[in-house]
């Protein structure tokens, strides 16, 4: 990403444009490399959706189970779209992130939510919860943002 592209981001959050930046994250590279896609209809719950789990999600040698680096680069978009809210004063980027894997992703989409949990000074505090396709919690993450 380019400082151009980087300042349109940033212009469209701080504008509250959510639709428009949903749609230039969605056509990004990066999202439609690992399969995912953001909802931003809420932008103080962010959310991060993998439609279909496919096999380069799954982890280890015939694991039917979503690997856990995938878990947890879900569980980091998600905790980082929380910062869109704060780009008025500057970028964001993660500086902590802890994942609780609770239970194997044994599914076909995962969603994970992202809630703020508080702010202080430029860090922000989050949490992220991610549910496999029978809305079971399999994995919760926290984790902080400055």
């Amino acid at each position: 990403m380019n400082l151009t592209q980087l300042y349109k981001y940033r212009t469209l959050a701080t504008t509250g444009k959510w639709k428009e930046l949903e749609e230039l994250f969605n056509k990004s590279i990066q999202l439609q490399h690992i399969g995912a896609s953001i909802n931003l209809s809420n932008p103080e719950q962010p959310q991060v959706h993998i439609a279909k789990v496919e096999d380069y999600h799954l982890g280890g040698i015939g694991s039917d189970a979503v690997h856990g680096g995938t878990i947890a680069a879900i569980a980091d978009l998600a905790l980082g779209l929380l910062g869109l809210l704060h780009y008025k004063d500057g970028m964001t980027a993660t500086a902590q992130l802890t994942v609780h894997y609770l239970k194997p992703f044994r599914t076909s989409s995962l969603t994970a939510t992202a809630i703020t949990q508080k702010v202080v000074g430029n860090r922000v505090f989050g949490t992220v919860e991610l549910f496999n396709d029978k809305n079971e919690m399999c994995a919760i993450a926290y984790g902080a943002l400055a």
